[in-house]
């Protein structure tokens, strides 16, 4: 296959990726229980399990776009799942069912396989079209609203630039932390630009809107949601005297109630075929908040936590109780009840951790903050804007905190902070040229 029809092929792909993506409706039916699949398929096979085990060890999954190993194998397994169990919330590794994703957020992980089964196409291939058509897309709808937003031939340079190093970035990140910024670049001018000229019902639409997108991004990649309604909330609470915040707020709260239904339709789903299965769920439904704040200790080398690694607080369980599954509820337990005894003997080391953490934060926070230092809170009448950002960019800081400050954690953290920075040089320029808005 020469270059170009290759080219012309993952341009199909993605295309088509991006339409399941706009009509949900046809995917959220292909992840529904299969009536027909049963649980005889899957064997017992050493054969299988054997080869996830075998390419758990690789470094890279076989993909372009990065993705961690582990989750590729899930996606494997879930994908084996669909066929025994009927459901991809359920993986098969050769020897037992098991929840999708288990210490994870699983979605992506029943998404992949399933834009695969619909598409025809193999598990990296869809994972790859999956991630270039979010990119593409969010990127190239959220610059067409910065350049509604400002357009002067300074602000087109300046914003083509920034969103083309945006898009960079999260390539490079790719994986599930790529769907906690996409909606926010995507939306975030276009409601800017409704905002300022005070168009109160397309606001209060797009606002709807977007809490609608991160609600779904939030399966994906727990925090979404609750960075996008801190920059929301702030927002429309910030310019009451403008528009009236209620109304909005509600609109954004029922935006995001089919998430959750379908959330916990999937739950139901999974728990029913481990029960056929004899396998309970044992992991907890949400994001392991307990065993990442503990691993994150291990930011800095010490004698309580050596590094940054999931097996640093699996064997501290295991030390403790043998019995407690992983990320179960048990295990979270343990270790929280670990982190506060940890606090109470060497409360400087805690400190000192996060200090260090913390500090790298704020460090890049006043690199990228620095051009448009004299601008922030310059201008009282658009003070929302720059609360709601500041906001935002405040909580999605404490995914670094949290964890490490690697760039997957801080991507979200990063590219608000860039995107804040050229919204208010552009309109201190805008200003200049005697065009500002209010």
């Amino acid at each position: 296959m020469t270059r170009a029809a290759r080219l012309v092929r993952r341009l199909g792909l993605s295309v088509f990726t991006l339409l399941l993506i706009l009509n949900p409706g046809a995917t959220l039916r292909s992840m529904a229980e299969n009536p027909s699949a049963t649980l005889g398929p899957c064997a017992q096979s050493d054969r299988i399990h054997d080869a996830d085990a075998s390419l758990m060890q690789d470094r890279d999954a076989p993909t372009h776009f990065r993705l961690m190993t582990s989750r590729y194998v899930a996606m494997i397994q879930a994908a084996r799942g669909y066929q025994c169990a009927g459901t991809t919330t359920v993986g098969f590794d050769g020897h037992n069912y098991l929840q999708t994703g288990r210490s994870d957020d699983p979605v992506i992980m029943e998404l992949v396989p399933t834009l695969s089964r619909l598409s025809g196409i193999s598990l990296a291939d869809s994972y790859d079209a999956l991630v270039f058509a979010v990119i593409f897309s969010t990127t190239l709808t959220g610059a067409l609203g910065f350049w509604r937003l400002y357009p002067t031939r300074r602000a087109l340079g300046i914003g083509t630039v920034v969103f083309l190093c945006i898009a960079i970035a999260e390539a490079r990140v790719a994986d599930e932390y790529l769907f906690q910024i996409a909606p926010l670049i995507a939306g975030i001018p276009w409601l800017l630009y409704l905002a300022l000229r005070r168009k109160k019902i397309a606001t209060t639409v797009v606002a709807a809107s977007l809490a609608f997108c991160c609600s779904w991004c939030s399966l994906i990649r727990s925090g979404s949601l609750v960075i996008c309604m801190a920059f929301l909330l702030v927002m429309f609470v910030s310019r009451y005297r403008v528009q009236n915040p209620v109304l909005p707020i509600l609109l954004m709260a029922f935006s995001c109630v089919p998430s959750f239904i379908f959330e916990q339709s999937l739950v139901a789903r999974r728990d029913h075929a481990l029960t056929r299965a004899n396998e309970p769920a044992r992991a907890v439904n949400s994001h392991p908040f307990w065993h990442t704040l503990y691993i994150g200790l291990g930011f800095i080398p010490n004698s309580e936590v050596p590094e940054y690694r999931d097996e640093v607080a699996r064997d501290k369980v295991r030390s403790i109780d043998p019995t407690a599954a992983y990320t179960s509820a048990k295990y979270q337990a343990i270790l929280r009840r670990e982190l506060w005894d940890l606090l109470k003997r060497r409360p400087l080391l805690v400190i000192g951790i996060f200090a260090a953490k913390l500090g790298i934060v704020a460090l890049l926070a006043l690199i990228l903050l620095y051009p448009a230092r004299r601008l922030i809170f310059a201008e009282p009448a658009v003070m929302w804007l720059d609360l709601a950002f500041l906001c935002a960019i405040g909580v999605s800081a404490a995914n670094g905190i949290v964890a490490i400050p690697r760039l997957a954690y801080l991507l979200t953290f990063l590219c608000l902070t860039a995107l804040y920075t050229t919204i208010k040089l552009c309109r201190s320029w805008q200003f200049v040229r005697g065009r500002g808005l209010s």
